[in-house]
């Protein structure tokens, strides 16, 4: 039998466009295999994806991006996409 756990994640407080968002976690892979995902639906469908460009350092248990300045402003979810695997959706604010 094989358990798979799911990815939970915890994330730093709001930021404006051009700050630092931190994301903490688990089983996080590496930014060849993930994605973060920002303003989707609160079950992860759509919304913002960053781009490789905002990453500043990607581990298997820390994400640090660069708030783009085309991201979304103001309340949405944030979700980490590693390998086709989904994390827990939070909540998340890109303030102006």
């Amino acid at each position: 039998m094989v358990t798979v756990t799911p990815m939970l994640i915890k994330v730093s407080g709001a930021a404006v466009r051009g700050g630092t968002v931190t994301i903490q976690g688990r089983y996080l892979g590496g930014p060849s295999t993930g994605q973060v995902r920002l303003g989707a639906s609160e079950d992860g469908q759509g919304g913002y994806l960053f781009p490789a460009s905002a990453v500043q350092s990607w581990t298997d248990s820390e994400i640090v991006l660069t708030v783009p300045a085309d991201a979304p402003v103001g309340a949405s979810w944030l979700f980490v996409e590693v390998a086709g695997k989904q994390s827990t959706g939070l909540p998340y604010s890109v303030q102006q």
